[in-house]
């Protein structure tokens, strides 16, 4: 049999669709976006702020607790040989009130936005919520990790090629054509 004859294997070929739409601009190059590999850490960051956002809800509620605590326990201190000024009981109230609905704000606003950056959503709440995350390190409860979660989640949501990849999908482009598309161009296929 001649060679000119056998069929060509496309059995590794994207299938073709001369009617579906390309959504994705090939009329640009693919290196103009920077280091295209970093729209892969999107995943990472996304996971990241939702383990982190969880566990500063608990300290957020934690921290209300014990605002809530103080105020209640204001009256009951008269029993107590050197009870605290009532000024520093209100203060302590206050300042644990105060620091608790901040760390508890910004923990939705993680898990949040960490869920919808999975589909490259949400760039400015991501935003938002890593520098405010990085606020919750007062608490230091996680504040090595919420400070390694916000630098590197900025990191990565600086880079052109995540910028590109939120802009593609406000324009229509599925999570999964993104991730595609970017991984051409990193890996050349």
């Amino acid at each position: 049999m001649n060679t000119a004859e056998l069929p060509e294997d496309n059995s590794q070929a994207a299938p073709l669709n001369p009617y579906a739409a390309n959504p994705v601009d090939t009329a640009q190059p693919l290196t103009a976006y920077g280091d295209a590999g970093m729209v892969g850490h999107m995943q990472v960051i996304s996971i990241l702020q939702i383990v982190c956002g969880v566990m500063e809800l608990f300290m957020g509620s934690l921290l209300l607790f014990y605002s809530v605590f103080f105020s209640l326990m204001m009256p009951s201190m008269n029993n107590v040989p050197s009870p605290p000024p009532p000024a520093v009981m209100f203060g302590m109230g206050i300042g644990f009130g105060v620091l608790g609905a901040l760390v508890f704000v910004f923990s939705i606003l993680r898990i949040v936005s960490g869920i919808r950056s999975f589909w490259f959503v949400g760039r400015t709440m991501m935003m938002i919520s890593l520098i405010g995350g990085m606020v919750t390190a007062l608490t230091c409860y996680c504040a090595p990790f919420s400070l390694g979660v916000g630098i590197y989640g900025l990191i990565v949501m600086l880079n052109p090629a995540v910028v590109q990849a939120f802009k593609m999908a406000s324009e229509g482009v599925s999570a999964e054509q993104i991730r595609a598309h970017f991984a051409r161009a990193r890996y050349g296929f």
